[in-house]
């Protein structure tokens, strides 16, 4: 067997990694691509290739205890209470494989990770035991638990795992095509971990993308903290200890700082530089050392002597082919131009400055460079960047965009008027006359803040939001305007922040008013306004086919003219939500979609209408069961959030109440939950939650019901009645009514349920367009309630009728898509019950392939986990036991992961699966 010196693997391990995921093809091609660029490296490689084969047929795996366990042998083989299901990683420090616990108590997939003493001698074993102790020292979101650690029988040690099901942050961030801010926010998370272990005096090592994972919720997961080292020194501050040396070489060269390279010491500062390789990879899509594959002596050139070029440099479309640069730019969401801008500037700085071969020079800590890419996200000043008065005016202009943009507006039409010809003098008075209109406006509108906030609030006398829009329409009711316009855009504003605090009746009588003045104005887009407001008011009180006639009305008066842009989006967001509350998911989607554009062209960009139209955009996802596309828009909304500094307020309790009912439609309610509490947190301002819109009140009842808190959900369903009630939101209060109806049905109170059912029903019709998706979820209702009374016939005919209805919706182009899967399980069950099995398991199989087909891969739901439930206990009526104990299995890890491992279904998934394996 060779003999190789710990440098040489160090070189040789990355490449190995790499080789061992290769068929023999794709191996002998790779090989001799590499063999123009290192002989001596590639020789090293078949060498090693040809003592793997030779061990594999002489038995090595079962001969030698202490080797590198195999792909196969040890499948099927326990290690404790965990059986090992397949190997799912090897490298050069050691192997990972796929186990599960099933030992009656619980059921989990785990990592097990075992070490390759062969490879590693002694030095690598005693990091190997201390990866168990540092991990226990971890205790964060982003970083994969410790689940336990131990040695086994044949004297190999393991840890186990935290299994994540995810893909490296870099190939993640590409397959969503995530934009260069959403990426920064996905990276600001691997910091807060990395700061974490730096706290515990940690150092993590090896930070490549490989061991960064994000998981198919969007959430980042650090992986294999093996090389990492206790920070306390065993001499001097600052000594490279033996510890030190050896624990250094357990590294990736691609992501090694400098001073891992030539044998200095380790310290917080290396993983700032890896940090800022991982970000560089992010931005760019490219390593700092550019294209491969590298030499092991051109590699450590570039690492340890030349500087990196910037990432903007990197990107810019004339450095490489244009197909490269627009397949890089588009997985960002950009353009190639766009892209090279965005990098240059703050971003090149922020990574320089990571990047310093010098640890010294670089961020003192990864919480400073968490800090500048915070900065950066606001637009404001970053620490590593010269603070000149140019600069600073630069980020006042991009804080400030729309104002700024605005007066340039007014002078540069100004200007125009004066130089042009006829037709563009015309043009420009136009243009101006809308800029200097748009001015006054706003000059009033902030004279009017101020006075609310100084003069009018009694000292030391807190106000809610609602009193002060109330004064404020005290004040515009009072003042003798000499332009009508603009009295009447004081009042859409007043009547539209009734309405985003749910003070339903007090915004429609304002927008009733503003919309009767407005009649006579010969300002079009101020008619608009005020026919699109009012039209969002009428929703409200159920009068859905009045609404969608308003906002025709307000959208036909705006031409598709530049300086209109604002009112146009103004009017497709309550089209779009209209539309959306008509069942209409199709033009819902459009017109959201519709504005979007509209802000993107606006040569007077406003995040804050940006924000508006992404909330707007991500619900009409949800709503039609596009998950993965609403999850994406909502994380792109909570990102501007917080740039924008809303992250406090009714803005943002809005975007969480609706990104937790699309994950509650998703079937996920443990995060919809988190969500809604986030919501809940923002809007109360005392423990009663007094101040708690009704709408987050009933959400929040949804989601508690479905996680089996019964007398939570119906607390919150009265309260949120009662509140819809009191401010006539009819539609509101009719949701409501349903809601209160299911839980007395839970709780077996079958008359209270009947009576509110009964109830609810014509006025739904009254309220609803006909074919409306909410009657089948109304007929799915009525038809649980009769199989929970033993009405069996009724209830297999009320099923029957709910699916039906449903599928009409979907096919009219509506609403209901998210609904489907539900109804099918549902009905599923009655039919099992009247003895249908083939009906019960066709219905539950179709239900599952409806949402495999919309679901990500690696996805759970627990409307999924309730699919495999009702398919299980099919299964089994019919003795199909093997069938029945996959779908069992399945049904316990999506139920234990969406609904909890208590919840009463989660224990019947896992009871079902127990008792099957006994009868088979």
């Amino acid at each position: 067997m060779s003999t190789l010196s710990p440098d040489q693997w160090q070189v040789l391990s990355p490449y190995l990694d790499e080789a061992l995921t290769m068929t023999e093809q794709e191996r002998s091609a790779w090989l001799t691509s590499l063999r123009t660029e290192s002989p001596e490296l590639v020789e090293q490689l078949e060498m090693l290739f040809r003592e793997h084969r030779s061990l594999s047929e002489e038995g090595f795996l079962e001969k030698r205890s202490a080797g590198l366990p195999g792909r196969a042998g040890l499948a099927g083989q326990r290690l404790g209470v965990y059986t090992l299901l397949s190997q799912i990683g090897q490298g050069g420090m050691g192997s990972v494989w796929l186990a599960e616990r099933n030992d009656g108590r619980f059921e989990r997939r785990v990592a097990v990770k075992f070490l390759n003493l062969a490879l590693m001698g002694k030095g690598g074993e005693e990091r190997f035991k201390r990866e168990g102790r540092i991990l226990a020292l971890l205790v964060h979101s982003n970083i994969a638990e410790l689940v336990d650690a131990g040695v086994s029988q044949a004297g190999q040690p393991y840890l186990v795992l935290e299994h994540i099901e995810g893909d490296n942050i870099d190939r993640y961030c590409d397959q969503h095509r995530l934009s260069v801010a959403a990426r920064i926010r996905l990276f600001l998370e691997v910091l807060g971990a990395v700061a974490k272990a730096h706290a515990n005096l940690i150092v993590h090592r090896d930070l490549k993308p490989s061991n960064v994972l994000v998981r198919s919720d969007g959430q980042v997961k650090l992986l294999d903290f093996g090389i990492a080292k206790l920070l306390e020194a065993e001499g001097q501050p600052g000594e490279a200890t033996h510890l030190t040396v050896e624990g250094g070489r357990a590294m990736t060269p691609e992501y090694a700082a400098p001073e891992q390279l030539i044998g200095e010491a380790v310290t917080t500062a290396t993983d700032v530089y890896t940090l800022g390789v991982l970000l560089y990879v992010l931005l760019t899509g490219q390593h700092p050392a550019g294209s491969g594959p590298h030499t092991p002596a051109d590699l450590m050139k570039a690492v340890v002597e030349t500087q990196p070029t910037r990432p903007s440099d990197m990107v810019a479309p004339s450095r490489t082919n244009r197909e490269i640069t627009t397949t890089r730019s588009t997985n960002r969401a950009t353009t190639p131009e766009r892209l090279h801008r965005l990098l240059r500037g703050d971003l090149d700085t922020i990574v320089a400055k990571a990047l310093k071969k010098d640890p010294s020079e670089r961020y003192s800590s990864v919480t400073a460079l968490a800090d500048d890419l915070r900065r950066y996200l606001r637009n404001e000043p970053i620490s590593a960047q010269p603070d000149t008065l140019a600069y600073r005016t630069a980020k006042f202009v991009r804080r400030h965009r729309g104002a700024v943009a605005l007066a340039t507006l007014a002078l540069v039409t100004t200007a125009a008027g004066v130089v042009g010809t006829l037709i563009q003098a015309r043009t420009a008075r136009t243009q101006r006359d809308f800029a200097l209109h748009q001015l006054a406006r706003a000059e009033r509108l902030n004279d009017l803040n101020d006075l609310l906030l100084t003069d009018l609030a009694p000292a030391g006398k807190p106000l809610t939001p609602n009193e002060l829009v109330e004064r404020e329409e005290h004040i515009v009711e009072r003042e003798h305007y000499d332009n009508a316009a603009n009295h009447v855009e004081m009042m859409i504003s007043i009547g539209d922040q009734y309405a985003g605090n749910e003070e339903n009746t007090k915004g429609l009588r304002v927008l009733q008013e503003a919309y009767q003045l407005s009649r006579g104005l010969p300002e079009r887009s101020v008619r608009a306004k005020a026919s699109c407001g009012l039209a969002g008011a009428m929703v409200t009180v159920g009068e859905s086919a009045r609404a969608e006639s308003l906002f025709q009305e307000g959208f036909r008066e705006l031409p598709n003219q530049p300086q209109f842009g604002s009112d146009r989006v103004f009017c497709l967001v309550y089209g779009s939500w209209i539309a959306y509350t008509n069942g209409d998911s199709k033009e819902a989607i459009a017109r959201a979609q519709t504005a979007e554009q509209v802000v993107k062209e606006s040569p007077a960009h406003s995040p804050v209408e940006e924000l508006t139209v992404l909330i707007q955009l991500a619900a009409a996802y949800g709503a039609a069961a596009r998950f993965s596309e609403a999850i994406s828009v909502f994380e792109r909304a909570s990102v501007l959030m917080v740039n924008l500094g809303y992250d406090e307020t009714q803005r943002a309790a809005n975007l969480f109440n609706d990104w937790g009912l699309t994950l509650y439609f998703a079937g996920r309610p443990l995060e919809a939950e988190k969500a809604y509490r986030r919501a809940i947190d923002i809007c109360r301002t005392n423990q009663r939650e007094d101040e708690v819109p009704p709408t987050l009140l009933n959400n929040y009842s949804l989601v508690l019901r479905e996680l089996g808190h019964l007398p939570e959900a119906a607390a919150y369903a009265d309260r949120a009645y009662a509140k819809a009630q009191s401010e006539h939101d009819q539609m509101l209060a009719d949701l409501t009514i349903l809601q209160r109806a299911r839980v007395y049905r839970d709780q077996h109170h079958f008359t209270r349920a009947s009576a509110m059912l009964a109830e609810v029903e014509p006025r739904m019709r009254r309220a609803l367009p006909p074919g409306h998706y909410r009657f089948a979820t109304l007929t799915s209702d009525q038809a649980l309630l009769a199989q929970a009374k033993g009405d069996l016939p009724t209830a297999l005919q009320l099923a029957d009728q709910a699916v039906a209805l449903d599928e009409a919706a979907i096919k009219a182009g509506g609403q209901g898509a998210a609904f489907l899967p539900i109804l099918l399980v549902r009905r599923s069950a009655v039919e099992l019950e009247v003895g249908g099995r083939e009906q019960a398991a066709a219905d539950a199989a179709r239900a599952l392939d409806l949402l495999q087909t919309a679901a990500q891969p690696g996805t759970f739901s627990c409307n999924a986990g309730r699919a495999y439930l009702a398919l299980g206990r099919a299964l089994q009526s019919e003795g199909k036991l093997d069938q029945a104990h996959t779908a069992f299995r399945s049904a316990s890890e999506h139920l234990q992961r969406t609904v909890g491992p208590d919840h009463p279904d989660t224990r019947s998934a896992r009871e079902m699966a127990e008792s099957v394996t006994q009868r088979r």
